[in-house]
């Protein structure tokens, strides 16, 4: 009866310990980046990163980037911002260093775990977004940068929270 009852105890423990070891784990874990909580209000791009690559099989690899103090230094613009409203609507601002609407592309949005599909109505967009130190969240897609007809260049951007407000 003793060995019954140790070995009860022991597979009551051996329950309890893996109980605790499964919260622990689960405790570390980050929680997942809700991308529709995230988004909405205005998002400033400040860094592109694209690896381009290879051009009708030709070694014409390289990489192109665009850091945040060159936007008005070397450009002559202000980064560009989105504005993602709460109703799944968009705006992609690109003004002038006097804030002037230079141009500007409106869309709908929609997120799907953890990737961003923007739709405009002659092109759609599908980045996967990832969360950064500082707030910041990085985009990340395949595209066609360099025109060659292929979407194999890898864009990466890095976008910084302005507000919650999305009026200009």
């Amino acid at each position: 009866m003793n060995s019954k009852r140790f070995f009860i105890i022991f597979i009551a423990a051996l329950g309890l310990y893996s109980c605790q070891q499964e919260s622990n784990s689960a405790a570390s874990t980050p929680p997942a980046l809700d991308l529709a909580e995230t988004l909405p209000g205005t998002w400033e791009l400040i860094n592109i990163t694209v690896k381009v690559n290879s051009f009708e099989n030709t070694d014409s690899s390289y990489i192109e980037e665009i850091k945040e103090e060159q936007w008005e230094k070397i450009f002559y613009v202000k980064p560009v911002r989105t504005y993602y409203e709460l109703d799944n609507k968009y705006r992609r601002a690109h003004l002038n260093l006097e804030d002037a609407l230079m141009s500007e592309s409106r869309g709908i949005w929609n997120t799907f775990n953890d990737t961003l599909m923007m739709i405009e109505p002659d092109a759609t967009y599908q980045y996967v977004i990832s969360k950064q130190p500082n707030g910041l969240l990085q985009f990340s897609t395949l595209l066609d940068w360099d025109s060659d007809g292929e979407n194999d260049d890898e864009y990466v951007g890095l976008q910084r929270y302005i507000s919650r407000t999305t009026t200009q």
